[in-house]
């Protein structure tokens, strides 16, 4: 038997997930000492030999990390076997050595998690999740990317000339992905990285000749800064630019940069409990769900 349980990262997974895989729900209790330290206590007992383990680490990710951490304690203390959902897995963009010296904290991160007793890890578009994979012990490791849902969303598009962006390499296989669903081209900028500074720089060159609409199709989007170079680049060129994200973190100023730059809407899914005004969220708890299933999960 299964039982969904939400930390307070939850962006609302839970109970939805609960109400379609037909299972029962509780929560996990937190709250903050004077000095800062946190407290978790499971809610109700866990009903079944199974928990599923909802939460996302932004914002706030260290408090986050945290009760996580102990919540798992807790859980193999009572001897349940944990799949996490944590639909944005926090710092997973550090996930090797860029200069000399560096913590890699997607490693610590994963390590920390397997000795901690983790049975299967399930994340939403993660960054890289072959290192995520790569860094876990003993923990079974699944990744959905729902292109599915942003292809549905998009659908209206196809009757345009129409082509999909990615931002850099990382982003070509998703964005391969979604150009096959929409049944279109796809292209990818050139990311290049100095070495020594770290500074990131991108080529815009694939980008000519582009015409009708362009989606770019990124996991993250944060400060806004590549989206809006490469949204500034073809809106002066007469191409309409719809912008598809999972994780819709757009931090400060961010999404009022992406209008400025031309960027007609921005479509993101629920990974994070924060909700943008300007954004259009699609379903993914359904998605989940049948994911979940299919893989074996529950």
């Amino acid at each position: 038997m299964v039982q969904v349980i939400s930390l307070p990262g939850d962006p609302g997974l839970g109970p939805e997930l609960a109400r379609y895989l037909g299972t029962a729900y509780s929560t996990f209790f937190s709250k903050r000492f004077p000095d800062g330290e946190v407290y978790i206590r499971m809610v109700e007992p866990v009903s079944g030999d199974r928990v599923l383990l909802v939460q996302s680490m932004y914002p706030n990710q260290n408090d986050r990390v945290v009760e996580l951490l102990l919540a798992l304690e807790v859980l193999e203390r009572y001897r349940n076997e944990v799949v996490l959902i944590s639909p944005y897995l926090a710092y997973s963009r550090q996930d090797k050595e860029f200069l000399p010296g560096e913590s890699v904290s997607l490693r610590s991160l994963m390590k920390t998690l397997s000795l901690l007793g983790l049975g299967t890890l399930v994340t939403v578009d993660a960054h890289n999740p072959t290192a995520v994979r790569d860094f876990l012990s003993g923990s079974r490791y699944l990744n959905v990317v729902p292109v599915e849902v942003f292809a549905e969303a998009l659908r209206g598009y196809r009757t345009q000339e129409l082509t999909v962006v990615a931002p850099d390499q990382g982003a070509s296989e998703r964005a391969r992905a979604l150009a096959e669903k929409l049944g279109c081209n796809y292209t990818v900028v050139r990311k290049s990285r100095d070495r020594v500074t770290g500074e990131v720089t991108h080529s815009l060159e694939p980008l000519e000749g582009l015409k009708g609409v362009a989606v770019v199709f990124d996991d993250i989007v944060s400060t806004g800064g590549t989206v809006a170079s490469i949204a500034s680049f073809l809106t002066k060129r007469g191409v309409e630019v719809v912008l598809a994200v999972s994780h819709a973190l757009l931090v400060g100023n961010a999404l009022e940069k992406l209008v400025r730059s031309g960027v007609r809407e921005v479509y993101s899914i629920p990974t994070v409990p924060i909700r943008i005004h300007g954004v259009k969220y699609l379903e993914l708890a359904q998605y989940l769900a049948k994911f979940l299933r299919e893989g074996g999960v529950v």
